[in-house]
């Protein structure tokens, strides 16, 4: 009989009881940070038949389509780790955080909102946005950056990847000016995002380099990988929207964070809690 080398389950306390007839969840506490430590229930496996594990798999996709803090990992580990950063990394969406910054914050919901209603794609819709910030001086963008703020969890989540030598990379719809700072405060070994022309000390209402949309992400995913020398099996990725969604179909382990429902049925963990630390134990870093 086939097995998987190993089966984790994470909820938030207390666990579900239907999740508990079939695993023991064991109480977990994850390092403190900022409002203190977490409470999860947590289980292991080592060398679950498929035939056992398949009934725990479906169960953990149905409570996540019920908004449970729950998901499952079929690998003892990770060998690399890549992050969206809008929603995600940080709590922003950083195009409308830059709109407001500019003072074209109403213009630029105009066109998102065409863009949701299918009539713009996400090229033309990010090219009609970044043209009402022409004029912006570059290094303002410095100043918005210092004003975005991280997720609960990012920093000790990337910490805990690399002290067990799982590298951790962001790759983002937004922008290197904004990009760049977030990556060098939470740690990560890189970034992949878009890029301002600039003219002058000021941005041109362009763009300088290939857009970088979900298919940007997916190649920056695919070609990191390569480069490492890591199976995309033994990957994951952490997204919340429709942009992320040919990154997580490219890995092992997709993770959606507190994602919307276009994600839900290609996730195998869904963290609607939205603090980074209950991967820790699905990621194989805290021990139970």
């Amino acid at each position: 009989m086939s097995q998987v080398e190993c089966l984790r389950v994470v909820s938030t306390s207390p666990a579900p009881t239907a999740v508990s007839e079939l695993v023991t969840l064991h109480p977990l506490t994850l390092p403190a940070e900022g409002g203190g430590a977490l409470a999860i229930c947590a289980a292991e496996l080592a060398h679950v038949p498929v035939s056992d594990a398949d009934p725990i798999r479906h169960l953990c996709a149905e409570l996540m389509a019920e908004r449970h803090t729950i998901g499952y990992g079929l690998r003892p580990s990770v060998r690399a780790v890549f992050f969206d950063m809008d929603a995600t990394v940080i709590r922003e969406e950083s195009l409308v955080a830059l709109a407001a910054f500019a003072g074209v914050e109403k213009e630029v919901h105009e066109i998102t909102e065409r863009a949701m209603a299918g009539s713009l794609d996400f090229a033309t819709a990010l090219r009609e946005r970044v043209v009402l910030l022409k004029g912006l001086d570059a290094a303002a963008l410095s100043v918005l950056a210092g004003r975005l703020t991280l997720m609960p969890g990012i920093k000790t989540l990337v910490a805990g990847c690399r002290a067990a030598g799982i590298p951790c990379f962001m790759v983002s719809g937004g922008f290197v000016e904004l990009a760049g700072p977030i990556a060098n405060q939470v740690g990560f070994d890189g970034f992949h995002a878009n890029r301002f022309a600039v003219h002058g000390g000021c941005l041109t209402g362009a763009l300088d380099g290939p857009i970088v949309d979900a298919r940007g992400k997916r190649d920056f995913v695919a070609a990191t990988c390569r480069r490492l020398g890591v199976n995309l099996a033994d990957v994951a990725a952490v997204g919340d929207g429709a942009n992320d969604l040919q990154m997580l179909n490219l890995v092992g382990m997709p993770v959606g964070h507190q994602p919307k429902d276009v994600l839900l049925p290609h996730l195998h963990f869904a963290n609607w809690l939205g603090d980074h630390r209950l991967l820790l134990p699905l990621f194989g870093l805290v021990g139970f």
